[in-house]
């Protein structure tokens, strides 16, 4: 073989193989994953749907996407439609996801991503889109006003994806209300009862602020407030039944009234209205935390006899009315009196003198004690260092085994006096003693 016919079959030979190393790589098709994929995402969010073909070489393919009613939204990284809210992203060779912002609950459904293969290949999308929960409101909900006894129907009327539960909760506007009302739940949590919430015969502890709340899962949730007042006639109480001043000073008479809503409220003094003027000063206060209580306050000035009698708060509103008395009257300050008592000098020079009286002279003394002191109760014609004591004593006592100082005093001489004597017997048996060793 000459060198010109081995060139050429070396040049056939290379040839060969590079035609059969393209037909191998060309032979390799592009793929798609089969699997569907599922994307959920909020309402007004963006939503990204993958798109990925693998094996894709040197293949030149065509990707479009198509939503559920097969309208093609995008070719390659082209959009095709008006919606300006669709983009394809290429970031890498063999991927081209659809994106879409501001997603909306009807964009939901079967998205397909599709190249033109033969056969084409496909590959599906399931869009979800979940919607946090909203209540719908009617006008003039905000505040609702109902007469006791009445039945109270609240609503609220919940939608979201998924279907929310509704939960209501209650804040009372009355301070210290009753926990066994047995027409409203004591607790602050009313339960789920769903969107339609029945009060039946309505009383004033049910008032306050009444909150449904909407909660599917989703970020955020939804409130919805409506205040409730009940409607009842007025009550009335005043500070106390009776107040007692001395004339010429001041004096304030209070009353509380609870009732809702509130009329008129004044002080009466012989049925007749009282008003400011130089006599009479007329003042309400409200309180912040239970709006149902008002408090009446009248100052009478310069209180005189004329003054002294019986005042009524009284209130009245479209419900009805009350009244409650209070009865002021003059403060006498009561003279405090103290029985008399004998001295014990004059206790004492009296049992002095009785030895020298005759006997039927003399009287018994009946002791006594009072507040600490001892004393003695004597007789109208008694005599007291031999005069007649005129004064009105104490004639009764208490019996007391008590001694008169006087008595007393003696017995303590009397043992001085033994002391004394025992001492000096002592004394001169030791003398004596000391006599006899001499």
């Amino acid at each position: 073989m000459n060198l010109h016919t081995c060139i050429q079959t070396s040049l056939e030979i290379v040839l060969m193989g590079i035609i059969f190393f393209t037909n191998a790589v060309t032979s390799v098709r592009p793929r798609m994953d089969n699997d569907v994929h599922n994307v959920t995402v909020i309402e007004g969010h963006e939503a990204i749907l993958p798109c990925v073909v693998n094996n894709l070489g040197r293949h030149q393919v065509k990707v479009i996407w198509q939503d559920k009613w097969k309208t093609v939204l995008t070719l390659n990284d082209r959009r095709i439609i008006d919606d300006e809210r669709f983009k394809v992203d290429n970031p890498r060779d063999g991927h081209w996801n659809l994106h879409f912002d501001k997603v909306k609950y009807g964009d939901q459904g079967l998205f397909i991503c599709q190249i033109n293969t033969d056969p084409p290949l496909i590959q599906t999308v399931i869009l979800s889109v979940i919607v946090p929960p909203r209540i719908l409101s009617e006008p003039n909900e905000n505040t609702l006003i109902f007469r006791e006894g009445e039945k109270v129907t609240l609503t609220c009327n919940a939608t979201g994806m998924p279907k929310p539960t509704v939960t209501w909760y209650r804040k009372s506007s009355v301070k210290g209300e009753p926990t066994d009302s047995e027409s409203c739940t004591p607790f602050p949590r009313i339960g789920t009862a769903g969107e339609i919430l029945n009060i039946y015969n309505i009383t004033r502890h049910c008032g306050g602020v009444y909150e449904c709340e909407a909660d599917n899962g989703v970020t955020p949730i939804a409130t919805k407030a409506t205040t409730v007042k009940v409607k009842f006639p007025p009550e009335v109480k005043v500070a106390s039944d009776t107040i007692s001043q001395a004339i010429g000073k001041d004096t304030i008479l209070e009353c509380t009234v609870t009732g809702y809503p509130h009329g008129e409220a004044f002080w009466e003094f012989g049925f007749k209205r009282l008003f400011t003027s130089e006599k009479y000063m007329s003042e309400a206060s409200s309180y912040i935390e239970e709006e149902q209580k008002l408090s009446i306050y009248l100052t009478i000035k310069n209180i005189q006899s004329s003054d002294f009698g019986e005042y009524f708060c009284f209130a009245s509103n479209d419900m009805g009315h009350a009244r409650d008395k209070m009865v002021l009257e003059e403060y006498k300050e009561k003279k405090k009196t103290t029985p008399a008592l004998i001295s014990t000098t004059s206790s004492y020079h009296y049992l002095n003198s009785r030895a020298n009286q005759p006997h039927n002279q003399i009287k018994e003394i009946s002791p006594y004690k009072s507040k600490g002191r001892t004393g003695v109760s004597l007789e109208k014609n008694e005599l007291i260092n031999g005069q007649s004591d005129k004064r009105k004593l104490p004639t009764s006592r208490p019996e007391a085994s008590l001694q008169i100082l006087g008595h007393n005093t003696g017995q303590k001489s009397q043992l001085l006096w033994t002391f004394y004597i025992t001492l000096s017997i002592i004394w001169f048996t030791l003398i004596y003693q000391n006599c006899l060793n001499v």
